[in-house]
């Protein structure tokens, strides 16, 4: 049976009951991965509502736009092919709108949030357009181009410059959107990200470090003046114990979301992007 023998209406309810379901099990993991990062600052009340209804409604909006775009251009393709192409799309970006909600409540980005849909993307990669070398190629080019960055900063500054939590997202963005599509994500997240704290300073917005941030850089604080070595350590390496600095470029804006922007916008752009925005580069 092909996608052209289905109703694209059907179609296109099966896609937004999906992304509803995965939406759902995104904001339980929400909910759940932070303890096990030993986070007890926890979204609660309205906020955890809030949240949680609006990674449910992107979700569905997310995967209701994928099985649009199957149902109007790929009519000669099996339901089954179709099928896998929803489910791995709807589930990675579930999983990257998840991630993005724990990255601003706590500035980090679960392993499994990255590295899990990473693995998805190359086991279903043979039926997706970007193929198993390029899902490959792509993950190790995404990690590359986030984390030599990373090394240099820190080697320059002796701090770390970002979170591996990004680059790990980064190589999962590869993974998903192939060698072509990952450069792109990058680029449109680092954008969007400086775009957003340029707007926020004119407007005189501030994004505030979440309390289980700031509990954490106040417990090691407490446990180097303590003598605690390895809480010295901690302290000199990361970038949020240090003074905020001034300017528009300046705020601390986690870059996850960004990214997970990125990746959604590529999984709709990509086909775009690559045949005139990389071409016209190649010239």
């Amino acid at each position: 049976m092909r996608v052209a023998d289905l109703d694209p209406n059907a179609l296109r309810a099966g896609g937004a009951v999906l992304g509803a379901l995965l939406g759902l099990v995104g904001a339980k993991l929400a909910d759940a991965l932070p303890r096990r990062y030993g986070i007890t600052h926890l979204a609660t009340g309205a906020r955890r509502s809030r949240r949680n209804a609006v990674l449910v409604a992107l979700s569905t909006l997310t995967s209701l736009g994928i099985a649009h775009v199957l149902a109007g251009g790929a009519a000669d393709m099996s339901l089954a092919h179709a099928a896998v192409l929803l489910l791995t799309n709807g589930a990675a970006a579930s999983a990257v709108l998840a991630g993005a909600a724990i990255d601003l409540e706590h500035m980090i980005l679960p392993n499994e949030l990255t590295l899990g849909p990473a693995v998805l993307c190359l086991v279903t990669s043979p039926f997706r357009s970007v193929g198993l070398v390029g899902s490959i190629a792509g993950a190790l080019s995404g990690l590359a181009i986030a984390y030599l960055p990373f090394l240099l900063y820190k080697r320059i500054r002796g701090q770390s410059g970002m979170g591996l939590g990004d680059a790990k997202l980064a190589m999962m963005a590869g993974a998903w959107h192939g060698v072509a599509g990952a450069p792109f994500v990058l680029f449109l997240g680092a954008v969007q990200s400086t775009l957003a704290a340029v707007v926020m300073r004119a407007l005189g917005v501030e994004y505030r470090e979440p309390e289980s941030v700031t509990a954490e850089i106040r417990d090691l604080r407490a446990r180097a003046e303590a003598g605690d070595e390895e809480a010295k350590r901690e302290l000199e390496d990361d970038p949020m114990a240090g003074e905020a600095r001034e300017g528009a470029l300046g705020m601390r804006l986690p870059l996850g979301p960004f990214l997970a922007l990125g990746c959604i916008e590529v999984l709709f752009l990509r086909r775009w992007l690559v045949e005139n925005v990389l071409d016209w580069l190649m010239r």
